[in-house]
C-alpha cells in the first residue's frame, strides 16, 4: 500500500491498542506477536508484512518482553519517544494492576490452606512450561556443537557461580564473534595463503533476506538513528547502599531488566539469588511470584511487581515495575531503528548466534531453580506432565496452569 494511503495511528489509538494487548495478552513475549500481526498488520494496516518483521527482529534482540519491545519500537516509528513511552505503559499497565491486587490478596490469603495448594500447582505447572519453552529455543537455534558448549557453559556458571544473565549475554556474544566469526576469518586467511589467489567473499548460514531498516518517508519517518552503541543508564551505576531501602529495590530491579534477554525467565536464577540475599522474601514467595507473573496478562517480568508488594506495598510495586521496564524501555529509544539498519552486518549476525544459546542455558538455569522449589511427588508429577503436555501439543501455557493449580487444589481438598 502506498505511503500516502497508509492510515497512519493517532497516540490515542496507539495506546488504546496497546493497551487491548496487554489485557488480552496471556502467555508475555512471543505469544503475543501473533496477536500483534493480527491487529497492526491485518486488521489496522499499520504496519507492512516487511515492517512487522523488522519490529518483532528488533524486539527480541534487546532484553525485556519481545512484545512490550515491539509496540513501544511500533510508538517509535510513529510518534517518536512520546509514542513509545504511551505504548509501553498501555501495554503493561493492565498486568501491573492485576498482579497488584493478586498481590494483595497473597497477603491476606498466601498462608491459607486453601490459596497453598493452588499456588504449589501453579508453581509446578510453571516449571514445566519453562523448560518446554527452553527445548523449543534448543531445537530452534542451537544447531551447532560450539553453540552447545556455550550453553551448557551458562547452565553451569549461572546455577554453580551465580552469574548473572548479563555476564552470561556477554559469554555468549563473544564466544559468537570468537567461535563464529573469528574461525571463519581466520580458515580463510589460511586458504588464501594456501590458494595465493583471491577467495570469494565468506558465506554465513543462509538466514534470509537481510532486514531493510524501518521507512523513513513522509509521515511514517522514523526517529533519527543514534550515532552509536546505546548507553546504559547512569542509575545501574550507582551503589544500592546509598539510595535507602525503595532506591536500592529500584537498582535491583533495574539491573535485573537489563539483564532480562530472552524475557523475564532468563533472569530468574540471578534475581531469585539477589531477592534472596536482601532477605525481602523467602523461596516459596519468590516461586509464587514467578507463577502469578506467568498466570496474568502481560511480561512474565510482572512478577517484580508482585515482589516490590510484598517488600514495600503500593510504593514498592510501583518502584520494582518502573525499574524493571526502564532499562529495556531505554534500549529501544536509543537502539532500535540503528540495531535494524546493522542486522544484516556479519559481526552482529555472529554475536546473535552466541547470544542465542546463552539464553537458552540462563532458561534451562530458570527451570532447574524453580524445580528446587517443588514440594512432593503431585508437583514433580504436574511439572512433567505440564512438560510432556506442551512439547507433544498445541496447547495454551495459561491452560496448562490453570489445571496444574486446579488439580493440586483438588487433591487437596480429597486429604491428597
Amino acid at each position: 500500500m502506498p505511503l500516502s494511503r497508509r492510515p497512519r495511528p493517532t497516540l490515542p489509538a496507539l495506546a488504546r491498542a496497546s493497551a487491548w494487548l496487554g489485557l488480552t495478552g496471556f502467555g508475555g513475549g512471543l505469544s503475543v506477536l501473533g496477536t500483534m500481526h493480527d491487529l497492526l498488520v491485518e486488521r489496522r494496516r499499520w504496519l507492512t508484512e516487511r515492517e512487522f518483521t523488522v519490529t518483532a527482529t528488533v524486539s527480541q534482540m534487546l532484553p525485556g518482553g519481545a512484545a512490550a519491545n515491539a509496540l513501544a519500537y511500533t510508538g517509535l516509528r510513529f510518534h517518536g519517544p512520546a509514542g513509545a513511552i504511551a505504548a509501553y505503559a498501555a501495554f503493561i499497565a493492565p498486568g501491573a494492576i492485576v498482579v497488584t491486587l493478586l498481590a494483595a490478596l497473597y497477603v491476606r490469603l498466601g498462608v491459607t490452606p486453601t490459596a497453598a495448594p493452588l499456588l504449589a500447582g501453579l508453581n509446578a505447572a510453571v516449571v514445566g512450561i519453562v523448560a518446554s519453552i527452553t527445548l523449543q529455543m534448543l531445537r530452534a537455534g542451537v544447531q551447532r556443537a560450539w553453540q552447545m558448549g556455550v550453553a551448557a557453559a551458562t547452565l553451569l556458571f549461572s546455577l554453580g557461580a551465580a552469574a548473572s544473565a548479563g555476564e552470561m549475554a556477554a559469554l555468549g556474544i563473544g564466544a559468537g564473534l570468537v567461535l563464529d566469526l573469528g574461525v571463519k576469518r581466520m580458515r580463510l586467511l589460511r586458504f588464501q595463503r594456501r590458494a595465493r589467489r583471491p577467495s570469494p567473499p565468506v558465506a554465513l548460514p543462509d538466514e534470509g533476506t537481510p532486514l531493510p531498516p524501518p521507512v523513513r518517508e513522509g509521515e511514517d519517518e522514523a526517529p533519527a538513528d543514534p550515532a552509536g552503541p546505546p548507553r546504559l543508564p547512569a542509575l545501574a551505576l550507582l551503589s544500592a547502599p546509598a539510595l535507602g531501602a525503595l532506591g536500592a529495590m529500584a537498582l535491583l530491579f533495574l539491573r535485573a531488566g537489563l539483564g532480562a534477554y530472552g524475557g523475564g525467565f532468563a533472569i530468574i536464577p540471578h534475581l531469585q539469588a539477589s531477592v534472596l540475599a536482601e532477605h525481602w522474601i523467602g523461596p516459596r514467595q519468590f516461586a509464587d511470584a514467578v507463577a502469578i507473573g506467568k498466570l496474568t496478562p502481560g511480561p512474565v517480568l510482572l512478577m517484580a511487581t508482585f515482589i516490590g508488594y510484598l517488600v514495600h506495598g503500593i510504593a514498592g510495586a510501583a518502584v520494582a515495575t518502573a525499574a524493571v521496564f526502564a532499562g529495556p524501555l531505554a534500549l529501544v529509544l536509543a537502539v532500535g531503528a540503528w540495531l535494524a539498519r546493522v542486522r544484516s552486518r556479519r559481526p552482529v549476525r555472529a554475536a546473535l548466534r552466541g547470544l542465542t544459546p546463552a539464553v537458552v542455558g540462563l532458561m534451562a538455569a530458570a527451570a532447574l531453580a524453580l524445580g528446587r522449589s517443588l514440594e512432593g511427588r503431585v508437583e514433580l508429577a504436574i511439572a512433567a506432565a505440564s512438560l510432556l503436555t506442551l512439547a507433544r501439543f498445541r496447547v495454551n501455557p495459561v491452560l496448562v496452569m490453570a489445571l496444574g493449580g486446579g488439580i493440586r487444589l483438588a487433591l487437596s481438598l480429597a486429604g491428597l
